[in-house]
This record gives structure tokens, C-alpha cells and sequence, in this order.
């Protein structure tokens, strides 16, 4: 069950980050490019070392490493 909790929140979140990091640097709007740059920081920064302690602790109180 951890499995598809974890892919699910990966999945969404590769998603939303792959269509920020599209829109930032394809799309001709300035003010929309700026906003999707936001969104893009904004996701990196909030899985970015916070997540991946949270997950090696998950996976440690699971067994799994």
C-alpha cells in the first residue's frame, strides 16, 4: 500500500512540476512564465530535503532500509 502512495505523490508531483518547468520556458507571456517559475520553486522547494528525509524515516520505521 506504501507503494501506491508514494508513486501517487510522485507521480503528481513530477507532473506538476514538469508542466511549470514547460510553461516557464515555452510559453511567450512574460507574466505567465514568471508565475510558472514561481510555481516550479515553489514545488522543488517543498520535496526537496524536507521529502526525502520523510521518506528514508518512512522507509526505515517499514524495514525497508
Amino acid at each position: 500500500m506504501w507503494v501506491w502512495i508514494i508513486a501517487g505523490y510522485a507521480g503528481i508531483v513530477l507532473f506538476i512540476a514538469g508542466a511549470a518547468a514547460f510553461v516557464a520556458i515555452f510559453h511567450r507571456n512574460k507574466a505567465r512564465r514568471d508565475d510558472a517559475f514561481k510555481v516550479l520553486k515553489l514545488v522543488l522547494g517543498a520535496t526537496g530535503v524536507g521529502a526525502v528525509v520523510m521518506f528514508a524515516v518512512r522507509l526505515h520505521e517499514a524495514g525497508l532500509w
